[in-house]
């Protein structure tokens, strides 16, 4: 299968200008971003089904993001490095009065419960939350938690009334919790990120012995695209009629007044199309699933990862047929026109090659640079530059080794535990069960795939970080990717409830030959 190579041709500039257009689209506080995964209530007279014992009797929620009117967090790493060690604290507000809002599947025992509470329109003196610190982070931050930081935080919120408008044929409830005060139980309110460490995952360089060959990565995207023919038609972004749908007629009348001819509805308003002007693409369970337009194809790019005959790629069935995250779609090709010239440089190194046909063990090796890759002044990258192998903790956490064995010139490798890819502007990627398949070029270059699982609720996260900016820009709709990833999940099984965390996917990277210091001369 043969696919086009990347030219860079977009330019630097235009670029980052992009990217700070959409960094500045919101305010800067109060900042949040999707919280997407379980979280718990827990209610006086409210029986609750969550699996977990820390939280037996609570009710699991599905999605949550606090206070009335969120903005959306920076992207770091656009005007300075972005540094990945560091851990932000809770979204959740110091203080009262505010609001939590949260999305119940419509399939739990305790909806129920939870909505004649809603109805009886009483206050409730208090309701204790917890939410995982870990999927609480800022997405772009990478490493180990500090130590006191529990694996939830837990909050009572006091003189709670709740709401709950009813989206029908939509798969979660909204609850929006309004309390006139917040105690946090066990952690306490962090005024910035904090610093943290991380140590080695290897020691570097590793297999010593035969002939040794290193790349510098110059691709790296979603293997999404099987042919030019495989989508009936392009997903597309939400319309002025989605903004429109769950207001009153009343209330949507007067706004279209107001707005008259031509008004359009911005990005910054769009995002607030839930029921009562709750945020969509901070919980997109809570409106009726639009669909997703998935890819026809009789193949696709992949691995058979669970060695059940057939290629593993359901990210392709999700991501396919949207225009801005195909090969060059505006995502794959900003972050990679960023990464030709960011921070880091991921590195490829294959070693113990005895023979570069076949040979039945070598090792590769993935490794991180803070050396930018060199380009021409047609923005080709080019090959042949020594990159010194970082000792930053940020990366040296990351470097990651696979055995291999190349057979009539294809080098493959046996699964590993993971592999964190960093990326200079975007959210960082983890591949859990990865594996490689590299074919080397005969002008030096190397071409290939990486294959496993992402964690589905991460994945979203990226694809929804800018929330209506990116549906608008990369041309989906929040909810029905929300949807989409949920009902493609294949892996990565919750030990505890059997659920599905991750959806198999592939990696389209590509690499130009380099050098480390040990290797030829520096230039």
């Amino acid at each position: 299968m043969a696919f086009g190579r990347f030219d860079g041709g977009i330019g630097l500039r235009a670029v980052f200008a992009a990217m700070l257009a959409l960094a500045s689209t919101f305010a800067a506080a109060p900042a949040t971003f999707a919280y997407i995964g379980p979280s718990y209530l827990r209610s006086e007279g409210v029986a609750g089904d969550a699996r977990p014992a820390d939280f037996a009797g609570w009710v699991r929620a599905e999605s949550n993001y606090w206070t009335q009117r969120p903005e959306l967090q920076e992207i770091r790493g656009i005007r300075d490095n972005k540094n990945d060690l560091l851990f932000t604290g809770p979204q959740a507000p110091a203080q009262g009065p505010n609001m939590l809002a949260i999305s119940i599947s419509k399939a739990s025992p305790s909806l129920e419960p939870l909505m004649a509470l809603c109805r009886s329109g009483n206050t409730i003196p208090a309701m204790t939350y917890a939410e995982s610190s870990e999927l609480a982070r800022h997405p772009q931050e990478h490493g180990p938690a500090p130590r006191d930081v529990p694996a939830f935080y837990q909050y009572a919120l006091r003189q709670v009334q709740l709401a709950c408008p009813v989206v029908p044929g939509a798969p979660e409830q909204a609850f929006a919790i309004h309390f006139a005060a917040i105690d946090w139980l066990n952690y306490r309110p962090q005024p910035a990120p904090r610093p943290i460490t991380a140590a080695p995952a290897l020691t570097w360089p590793g297999h010593t012995s035969g002939a040794r060959r290193t790349f510098a990565i110059s691709w790296f995207a979603a293997a999404v695209d099987a042919s030019l023919g495989q989508c009936p038609r392009m997903n597309t972004k939400p319309s002025e009629a989605d903004y429109y749908a769950l207001l009153p007629r009343d209330a949507a009348a007067r706004e279209r007044a107001q707005r008259g001819a031509g008004g359009g509805i911005g990005p910054d308003l769009m995002a607030f199309r839930g029921p009562d002007r709750m945020h969509v693409t901070l919980m997109p369970g809570i409106v009726s699933d639009p669909g997703n337009v998935a890819p026809h194809s009789a193949a696709a790019p992949g691995f058979d990862l669970d060695l059940r005959d057939g290629i593993d790629n359901q990210l392709f069935t999700v991501e396919g047929c949207v225009e801005g995250l195909r090969r060059r779609g505006f995502l794959p090709m900003i972050f990679n026109e960023g990464r030709a010239v960011g921070r880091p440089t991921a590195l490829l190194e294959v070693s113990g090659i005895d023979d570069p046909q076949n040979d039945d063990e070598v090792f590769v090796t993935f490794l991180y640079s803070t050396d930018p890759l060199r380009r021409s002044p047609a923005k080709t990258v080019l090959g042949d530059y020594t990159f010194r192998v970082a000792a930053d903790p940020a990366f040296t956490q990351d470097f990651a080794r696979f055995r291999g064995r190349i057979v009539n010139g294809v080098l493959t490798t046996e699964p590993a535990e993971k592999l964190h890819v960093h990326e200079v502007t975007a959210i960082e990627t983890t591949i859990w069960k990865p594996r490689l398949r590299i074919q080397f070029l005969p002008d030096g270059r190397m071409k290939g795939l990486i294959g496993g699982y992402l964690d589905w609720r991460r994945r979203f996260t990226w694809q929804v970080f800018r929330a209506s900016d990116y549906e608008n820009t990369i041309g989906m709709q929040a909810p029905a990717l929300y949807n989409a990833l949920k009902r493609a999940a294949d892996g990565l099984a919750d030990p505890l409830t059997g659920e599905l965390n991750g959806i198999s996917a592939a990696f389209d990277i590509e690499g130009v030959p380099a050098f480390t210091p040990n290797e030829g001369t520096a230039q």
